[in-house]
């Protein structure tokens, strides 16, 4: 389990001219909740965070929060990623919420699901389509695994990979519904058209006028 180390600077001034200013300071507002303590409001520097957003590190990691130098007080806090709000047209980060949890403690921790193997359906023409891409656990901090991989060589046409599928590692237990489906194999776009023309023209056979009577006679 990777632990980054990431250092935050306490700020008192809220609202949206002080969160500019921080922006254009090269900052990112941020705020720690968790563990019956007031939330506290931080700031983040934004390219060192915005690094570890693009490369995928701060979802399936612990975080060690520390006050930056010159800071007041020196208490550590381990926290992971509970939400990050972005400008809809540039992407870049606007602020970030983070959950601090106890090491002895569950907690409920978001875990990227990666897969392995060429599925036979994708073989046979089908198509791979990926419904989830992370699932929630409970466990400990220390067994919290980040990614888990699962073989998907054997999902086939019409076929699905669920959630109960998954070998998770001790300790850590399941919070979505077993059913869930993570994965499927789709059939291949020109069989499902194909599909469709049929039962359009079934539908759509004209009826033979005087059939019944002529039955009849």
């Amino acid at each position: 389990m990777e632990r980054i180390q990431l250092e935050v600077t306490p700020r008192t001034e809220t609202g949206k001219g002080p969160n500019r200013r921080l922006r254009m300071q090269g900052r990112i507002p941020a705020v720690v909740y968790g563990n019956d303590l007031n939330p506290a409001k931080v700031s983040l520097d934004a390219h060192t965070f915005t690094r570890l957003v693009e490369t995928g590190r701060v979802g399936n990691a612990l975080i060690n929060l520390t006050r930056a130098a010159g800071a007041k007080g020196s208490d550590e806090v381990v926290a992971v990623v509970r939400e990050i709000q972005r400008d809809p047209l540039s992407r870049r980060i606007l602020h970030v919420d983070l959950n601090s949890i106890r090491m002895d403690t569950e907690a409920e921790f978001e875990v990227t699901i990666h897969h392995s193997g060429l599925p036979d359906g994708v073989k046979e023409g089908g198509i791979l389509e990926t419904q989830r891409h992370n699932i929630t656990v409970r466990c400990l901090p220390t067994a919290f695994p980040g990614t888990i991989t699962i073989d998907i060589s054997a999902l086939k046409i019409n076929h699905a990979i669920y959630a109960h599928e998954l070998q998770l590692p001790e300790g850590v237990r399941l919070m979505d519904d077993p059913d869930t489906v993570l994965f499927t194999v789709a059939p291949p776009k020109t069989e499902a058209v194909a599909a469709v023309v049929e039962e359009g023209a079934e539908a759509a056979q004209p009826e033979v006028i005087g059939k019944k009577k002529e039955d009849e006679e």
